[in-house]
């Protein structure tokens, strides 16, 4: 995708690029436009925004090693709530942290071996994330949600994220992050004291088995909790320097 919204481009070639409202047919094909709404003169907060990888495993078949199905639910639901219903979720094909679905199994089995998801990926001879977000910047400006030059310091987002790496790889794409909001595990939520980092909430307050937890799933399935889960959240905030509020 280019970087820079070309005012020349013709509806046929937003759509066949994917730039489009709704879904796609031969009767219904709709080219999406950038909002030309400046912030300065609304008091429109920024958008919620959220970087989504593809996770198969997670929102589709419901495992219980990641909380992605549920990550996506709540972004939806989050920016749902906002009061302008102002946001976007960038969803990016980079399954398994980049690594591809195939890949992602046999990470898994040796998961059941006993490594950790960063160990797992290391011994397939990969990083601990080889994701790469240049093409959300280009997303971004698209939609008129990121500044075309170094002179726009005007628009800004609210970035739904605990990874840091996010922030950065936007900041460095011209992607102006005016807040990180930070997205805790629903199944985390449900405990009555406040824990203070997820490391500590690992040691020392395991998730309950029997705890009652919200729905999760984008078809509502249950949250995902449990022991594997339990250690790929641990191992994101101790081995790849994820963040979670403090407090909840």
């Amino acid at each position: 995708m280019d970087s820079v919204w070309d005012p020349n481009e013709t509806d046929l070639d937003r759509v066949i690029r994917g730039a489009y409202v709704g879904k796609l047919g031969p009767n219904a094909a709709t080219a999406s436009r950038p909002h030309t709404e400046s912030p300065s003169t609304s008091s429109i907060p920024p958008p919620l925004i959220r970087l989504h990888s593809e996770c198969f495993t997670g929102e589709t078949i419901g495992s219980m090693r990641c909380d992605c199905g549920e990550q996506l639910a709540e972004a939806l639901r989050l920016i749902s709530s906002t009061p302008d219903r102002r946001g976007v979720v960038v969803y990016l094909r980079q399954e398994g942290r980049g690594i591809g679905l195939l890949n992602k199994i046999k990470a898994y089995n040796l998961q059941d071996m006993g490594a950790d998801t960063v160990m797992a990926n290391e011994l397939l001879g990969f990083g601990a994330d080889e994701r790469g977000y240049e093409v959300v910047g280009g997303i971004l400006r698209d939609l008129g949600l990121a500044p075309e030059s170094e002179s726009d310091t005007e628009k800004g987002v609210r970035l739904l994220t605990n990874n840091p790496e996010k922030v950065m790889a936007l900041e460095k794409e011209g992607v102006r992050i005016v807040e990180r909001v930070g997205m805790v595990p629903r199944s985390w939520q449900s405990r009555e004291d406040g824990l203070e980092t997820l490391a500590h909430a690992y040691h020392t307050h395991p998730p309950a088995q029997t705890a009652v937890i919200p729905a999760g799933g984008i078809l509502g399935a249950s949250a995902p909790y449990g022991a594997d889960l339990d250690k790929y959240l641990r191992t994101k905030v101790e081995k790849m320097g994820h963040i979670l509020p403090k407090h909840w």
